[in-house]
């Protein structure tokens, strides 16, 4: 069990140096920012934090989809036992982001706020991942290490990319048959908020194709846009009567091919979200059979030119829960009210969805400071005590790495 206070006498010392080192990694995480990586080609900036790990004596790997990894074992002095075979903690944090590859990344100063694309998502979480690997290379730290700590910059944890990095990882910890006792995901900025309910999402495209025409002379020619307007629109009421278990968002359309002709072609992407596993279902097999629906509907103009539906998933995201009492919460909570903070529950889809999905506790939190407008060009991050955040993910780390009878509970309720 994880007390409050137990590691006080050595730790807040050694915690206290890095409030020093706020600057190093304001720093690192601006350096970090102007590294472009969107979802798919993260490789420039994986290499970089590969490097800034090597050159701080860490052993780095990199696994089969290009995620990076570096592993901190305990002392000899402090674990004389094999250290291999012992179940580690895993902290991750996403290395893309969702702009392209020729988006801006210069950093803008406005007073207190730095404004650039991924400031906060996730180069603040990558900059607290440098941080994390300093600390726990520290003596004080690795001769109290009672099991391994496992650093992972992800791949493709953003929209597309599915959680691509966190699956594999998940995939290679199974084949290994050591399991992690616990997972944090390090994301963004933040200081109060543990998330331990994580949000699962279905994204849908509905592609609906027809015979296609000239506007006048084949004005009867069923009408792929037609039809994908009409769906548009029962998926707006669908959403509406599906709240608040469930968020449906009509996120990207297209169709047609000329200003003067009959569509061939329009289609639609989907995005369901939920915290329920069977409401993701339900509201998937609502959303197929109405797109289906209106493709018959529109065909009635011409059966002989009927329009084809077809469904094809984009990505699925599991959903997951850990009860507030659960032990990794706690110790969450714990560290958060160490850093002078109030504990706050929170729902999002994360890299910690997928070990949550496996049976492994997980847990979302930010690294510190305040930020705004993620995902959009206006994305602000604000370093004021920013320090506190940082401190937050570095006492639970620690804590969870060496505290040795902190052990996995026999269940994780999923719903």
């Amino acid at each position: 069990m994880i007390t409050e206070g137990a590691e006080e006498e050595w730790l807040s010392p050694l915690l206290a140096t890095w409030r020093g080192h706020r600057a190093w990694v304001l720093d690192r995480q601006i350096a970090i920012t102007r590294i472009a990586a969107p979802t798919g080609n993260e490789s420039a900036r994986a290499q970089a934090l590969q490097l800034a790990w090597e050159q701080g004596g860490h052993t780095v790997t990199r696994d089969a989809v290009g995620n990076v990894i570096t592993r901190i074992t305990p002392a000899p002095s402090g674990l004389p036992d094999a250290t291999d075979v012992l179940a580690p903690v895993v902290c991750l944090a996403h290395l893309d982001t969702v702009f392209s590859a020729d988006t801006p990344l210069a950093v803008r100063h406005d007073g207190p706020r730095l404004y650039c694309p991924g400031i906060g998502d996730n180069g603040r979480g990558l900059a607290a991942m440098l941080a994390l690997a300093h600390v726990l290379h520290e003596p004080a730290v690795r001769t109290r290490l009672r099991r391994p700590v496992e650093l992972v910059l992800t791949v493709g944890e953003e929209g597309a990319g599915n959680l691509r990095g966190a699956r594999q990882w998940c995939d290679d910890a199974a084949a290994s048959g050591v399991l992690p006792v616990a997972a944090v995901a390090v994301d963004g900025p933040g200081d109060t908020s543990i998330v331990h309910h994580a949000v699962g999402s279905t994204r849908l495209r509905i592609t609906l194709s027809g015979a296609g025409g000239h506007s006048w002379a084949d004005h009867a020619t069923p009408n792929p846009v037609h039809a994908a307007g009409a769906c548009i629109a029962r998926i707006a009421q669908l959403a509406a009567s599906v709240r608040p278990s469930a968020v449906v968002t009509v996120t990207r359309m297209h169709g047609g091919e000329l200003l003067t002709g009959v569509p061939m072609h329009a289609w639609i992407d989907v995005d369901i979200r939920s915290l329920h596993p069977e409401r993701l279902q339900s509201v998937r097999t609502a959303i197929e059979g109405l797109a289906a629906d209106e493709a018959r509907h529109e065909s009635q103009r011409d059966p002989a030119l009927p329009l084809h539906c077809t469904i094809t998933s984009l990505g699925e995201r599991p959903a997951g829960q850990l009860e507030a009492q659960h032990p990794l919460v706690l110790a969450a909570t714990a560290a958060t009210h160490a850093v002078g903070r109030v504990a706050r529950s929170a729902s999002a889809s994360t890299d910690a969805n997928l070990p949550l999905s496996r049976g492994i506790p997980a847990i979302a939190i930010g690294a510190g400071g305040t930020g705004r407008a993620a995902h959009t060009a206006d994305e602000w991050y604000d370093d004021t005590d920013g320090d506190v955040g940082l401190e937050r993910v570095l006492r639970l780390i620690i804590t969870l790495g060496t505290t040795s009878d902190w052990t996995r509970p026999p269940a994780t309720r999923r719903r």
